[in-house]
């Protein structure tokens, strides 16, 4: 559809532009609510109605009158609603366009994208509020592959926190363990669960406790042993754990950063030098920050320390740092050494103080995203503004922090994954989760959970089905379950999981989704099994009679509409259109093939137009699950 559109308003402007005063950017194309309205409309009347003073309907009729009959994929067009021009197409010409471009891969795109995502703490096992993060990440990252660009996927690990170093004192001090007894441990991720919400509330009720994991911390940031030692095993396992969660899910990384290294190797000297040359970072006036480097952040009209008067760097320094490397605005740059290989070899690359594995491939962003929940708008905000001041105009434009909202959990979601409800709790419409208090899910009993009941859902609809032949399918709908559940909401709501909706066969769900494809690709099956596959050119729409031809090109229009509603989604940060998107394409497609049955058809003409829908809605649904990491069973 874009093609079409911008071939339609190429040939438009070169024939208007003989008589009027046009540009490119008066022109623009929108798709009527109403097909009644024809397929594309513009209000390109009302805007130059405005430069010579002339009603629009006029305006529009005129220019209507010079186009008709003149535009190659246009059949006829109409003026409504006071000056609106719309465009009918050529229905057979635009399905024979569809039909043979279908395989056509999108155009490489010169800038590469940086999404940093997930970016979990490695001091205990991811649990369910991180998932949404590392879903929309990940959509976000394939949305940006789909469209034609390099796409490089970082995961930033705050590994010489205050977080680790929870749990650092917690197994050195509170548990009397050393390194040799840790690294006996074999679940660490898991264990640190309980330990981590155990020692948090020891700290909350004794200063004294709180102090020494202070100086714990202190020494893991002036790498003395055994804390920092302990430090640096701790978040490799618990960063292994965090990554096979997230390949369950099918989420992959291609470089891990981490925190140690940005310090390590002075990254935030060199971005100083800078800072502090264009005045951007100061000393401050501020007398309670004496002997403090700061940067006031214009939106709230305040200063944020970035060096402390003993000379540490604050996470807002450390991120800085960070994010102007992403650019290649630093003259910098990090060691590399391989870290884990998933399956299908792709690998992951972690970041390294000294010199490995020589590569170049990393960072050079032209645009960055980092998703990051809302609570740190803030932040995000302040990049922005340092890589304007220090004259990073475009890469300020570039920046783009994806926020969203927190993930909770319905009561009745609480209360099967075996946690306690309090009375008041009860009648709440969520529960919010807090791996400080001890009171979340793990990632990987969530998973665990859905798969259960995928698994109890699929034998009883297909009792037949060997347990070897079960499981592939559970885990695939409890994948596409959980997916389209962390991204079908606006990203400004709180979410609460629940397991009933999102494992919903008849409703706004992955299983849904996938039901409609593998009915799909049982067509397809049977048609070529009765020797109806080979499909060269799709017939002529006027074979079908006038219900059935306006649904069937009601549904082409929509899914030619696959590359606008990706961008739509990237340029206002809002993935849930693609949910909403694919679930109407779904909806249109069951209403349709329960109207027009495909292979009880007599006439083979229209039967042949039949398949050829079919053949398209699977390509591009296809497609668009494969955006939304959905894959599609056999059978469900």
């Amino acid at each position: 559809m874009k093609f079409l559109q911008e071939n339609v308003k190429k040939q438009a402007l070169a024939i208007l532009k003989n008589d009027y005063e046009i540009t490119d950017a008066d022109l623009v194309f929108s798709l009527p609510g109403e097909r009644k309205f024809g397929d594309l409309s513009t209000n390109l009347a009302f805007v130059l109605a405005k430069k010579i003073k002339i009603k629009p309907l006029l305006l529009a009729n005129a220019m209507a009158g010079k186009l008709q009959n003149r535009l190659a994929e246009i059949e006829s067009i109409q003026v409504a609603g006071g000056g609106f021009i719309n465009f009918f197409l050529r229905r057979d010409p635009f399905l024979h366009y569809q039909w043979q471009n279908r395989m056509r891969p999108m155009p490489a795109k010169p800038e590469k994208i940086v999404v940093e995502h997930t970016s979990i703490n490695p001091n205990k096992a991811a649990h369910i509020g991180h998932l949404r993060n590392s879903c929309l990440g990940d959509i976000l990252a394939r949305c940006c592959r789909f469209l034609g660009h390099e796409v490089e996927v970082q995961n930033y690990i705050d590994d010489t926190g205050i977080q680790i170093a929870d749990v650092v004192w917690g197994l050195l001090y509170y548990q009397k363990k050393d390194l040799a007894a840790i690294k006996e441990i074999s679940d660490l991720a898991s264990y640190l669960w309980n330990l981590y919400a155990e020692v948090n509330q020891a700290f909350a009720t004794d200063e004294k406790l709180a102090a020494a994991r202070r100086e714990v911390h202190k020494k893991i940031e002036e790498k003395i042993n055994p804390e920092y030692e302990a430090c640096l095993y701790i978040a490799q396992q618990v960063l292994l754990d965090h990554i096979r969660t997230m390949a369950r899910l099918d989420i992959q990384y291609d470089l891990l950063a981490r925190e140690s290294d940005v310090i390590g190797l002075d990254f935030f000297k060199a971005a100083a030098a800078e800072l502090t040359s264009r005045r951007v970072m100061t000393l401050s006036q501020d007398p309670e920050k004496q002997g403090c480097l700061v940067i006031r952040y214009e939106q709230e009209n305040i200063e944020k320390i970035i060096v402390r008067s003993n000379q540490t760097i604050t996470y807002v320094g450390k991120d800085i740092a960070y994010n102007l490397w992403k650019f290649g605005l630093l003259p910098r740059d990090f060691h590399y050494r391989p870290f884990f290989t998933y399956p299908d070899n792709h690998p992951i690359y972690m970041t390294a103080g000294e010199p490995g594995t020589p590569t170049s491939r990393f960072g050079q962003a032209g645009k960055v995203f980092n998703v990051i929940d809302v609570r740190q708008s803030y932040l995000q905000n302040l990049i922005a503004q340092v890589l304007l001041q220090l004259g990073h105009v475009e890469q300020s434009r570039n920046f783009i922090h994806f926020s969203y909202e927190m993930v909770a959990m319905t009561p009745g979601c609480v209360r099967e994954m075996g946690l306690n409800l309090t009375p008041e709790e009860e009648n709440k419409p969520y529960v919010e989760v807090s791996g400080r208090k001890g009171r979340a899910v793990k990632a990987d009993d969530l998973i665990d959970q859905l798969i259960a009941k995928s698994r109890l859902e699929i034998k009883s609809r297909n009792p037949g089905l060997s347990p070897d032949e079960a499981e592939p399918i559970a885990r695939a709908i409890a994948v596409a379950a959980l997916r389209y559940f962390m991204v079908k909401f606006n990203l400004n709501s709180v979410i609460a999981f629940d397991f009933k909706e999102a494992l919903n066969f008849e409703g706004d769900s992955g299983p849904y989704l996938q039901y409609t494809l593998v009915r799909l690709n049982s067509i397809l099956k049977k048609a070529a099994a009765a020797g109806l596959g080979a499909l060269n050119e799709p017939g002529c729409l006027a074979r079908l009679e006038k219900a059935e031809r306006e649904l069937y090109w009601e549904i082409i229009l929509n899914l030619s509409l696959l590359q606008p509603q990706v961008e739509y989604a990237l340029a206002n940060h809002e993935l849930s259109s693609l949910a909403a998107y694919a679930y109407g394409l779904c909806q249109k497609f069951n209403h349709y093939y329960h109207l027009f049955p495909v292979l009880a058809e007599k006439d083979p003409l229209v039967k042949d137009l039949r398949l050829t829908l079919i053949s398209l809605f699977k390509n591009k649904m296809e497609k668009l699950l494969q955006i939304m990491g959905i894959s599609v069973p056999d059978k469900m």
